[in-house]
């Protein structure tokens, strides 16, 4: 009888096996649904909504290929020996535009680039004081960059796609709650190294009227000569940097936008035009106003006009202007400045139109943000839309010069 009972209590091996991965399996079966679900939810749902910023996060400008055998390093940037290559041993802060100053006052050409302006009285603005001050012209010598700052290169592209059409630097000290907009001149004159010069003359293009303009120096560092990729993987761009840096000490690029100008016209279309306060009336060449002196509010292409009107034309479509480009630049500070304010809002910061607007600009506008750059910009932008930032724009002026007798224009930094 005992041995019977103990044959009946035994335990069956096979189905305690199969007790033992029960749980286990029903485990695994689980987690591989909520993985299906998830999944499906991620391609249907999340994805969709990632892709524009995906797209906007990873939209830097393209590289060229060049076929040179020019290879140029920091230290062999400028030609030591160019005469026109010169810089005054001493840096006096830009100063402080007033209100009372006027915007509009251009420069003498002439005027001896050993004199330095006095800076403002101008007290710092207190905390919560919000002001855009009018643009206004300094020496290269005069342009500090502080340690600590970021420096964003702003850069706008002809109609070709080739030069640049405008050159801005968009400077912010986060510490002191300022902006800076900075016009380089695109005219400005660039001492190429011997390398670079020699390279150019190979090519036939050293004679080109504007070629060792600083507008041109993306097309020479990307089709020219070789300038190893840095911090932006783009020849031209880097190329761009450094020489910026030799013009302007101190001035180490972190970022960069790159616009065409469909792309310009996209971001006006994106905000639904924007209120733009001009100096002047602005004729068309057939003497038709196009924009009113005042507020205007323009459109896409109207915006457009504005930014590039450099001839001054009266009502009967002639040219009254007979200085250089400095009265443009005024006007593109000043607009940058202007519309800062109308595209930097609360309202334009909230998700859905971060997402409409990254969605549109993705097709004409590159850079170099990744997200961790995106979340610092953000957080930048909402203290400029909480009215937290002083506002001011600067114009780069240089002396005329015509190194080549070819009456190109070209501008030498101080």
């Amino acid at each position: 009888m005992k041995e019977n009972n103990a044959s009946i209590t035994q335990v069956n091996p096979r189905k305690k096996t199969n007790s033992e991965i029960k749980i286990p399996i029903i485990v695994a079966v689980s987690i591989a649904c909520a993985v299906l679900i998830l999944s499906v939810t991620y391609l249907k749902v999340v994805l969709p909504m990632l892709n524009p910023v995906l797209a906007f996060l990873h939209n830097p400008a393209p590289d060229g290929k060049s076929n040179s055998s020019v290879e140029l390093g920091e230290d062999d940037l400028f030609d030591p020996d160019d005469p026109y290559y010169s810089r005054k041993p001493e840096v006096t802060p830009a100063p402080t535009p007033s209100s009372g100053s006027d915007p509009s006052a251009t420069p003498s050409e002439t005027e001896d680039p050993t004199e330095t302006e006095q800076p403002s009285e101008t007290p710092t603005p207190e905390p919560g004081e919000f002001r855009i001050e009018q643009a206004q012209f300094v020496h290269a010598s005069e342009m500090v960059f502080e340690e600590g700052t970021k420096n964003i290169l702003l850069l706008g592209f002809d109609e070709k796609k080739i030069n640049c059409d405008s050159i801005f630097i968009l400077n912010i000290n986060e510490a002191k709650k300022e902006m800076k907009i900075i016009s380089v001149p695109r005219d400005t004159y660039v001492p190429h190294s011997i390398a670079t010069k020699d390279e150019l003359k190979r090519r036939k293009i050293y004679d080109s009227p504007g070629i060792h303009k600083l507008n041109a120096v993306i097309y020479i560092g990307t089709y020219v000569i070789k300038y190893p990729p840095a911090r932006f993987n783009h020849s031209g761009i880097d190329y761009m940097c450094a020489i910026l840096s030799k013009l302007l000490p101190g001035c180490e690029i972190d970022d960069y936008f790159y616009v065409y100008f469909d792309g310009f016209m996209d971001i006006v279309d994106v905000i639904g035009g924007v209120y733009v306060t001009s100096p002047e009336n602005m004729y068309t060449d057939t003497g038709e106003l196009a924009i009113k002196e005042g507020l205007n509010k323009l459109n896409a292409r109207e915006a457009l006009f504005y930014v590039r009107y450099r001839k001054r034309l009266d009502s009967s479509g002639h040219d009254t202007y007979t200085g250089s480009d400095n009265w443009r630049k005024l006007n593109q500070a000043n607009f940058i400045a202007e519309i800062m304010t109308q595209v930097i809002t609360k309202e334009n910061m909230t998700y859905n139109k971060i997402i409409d607007t990254l969605n549109v600009l993705s097709k004409s506008l590159f850079h170099s943000l990744n997200a961790s750059k995106l979340s610092y910009y953000i957080g930048v932008g909402n203290d400029f839309a909480d009215k937290k930032y002083t506002v001011y724009s600067y114009v780069i002026k240089g002396y005329t010069i015509d190194p080549f007798g070819d009456n190109a224009g070209y501008s030498q930094l101080d």
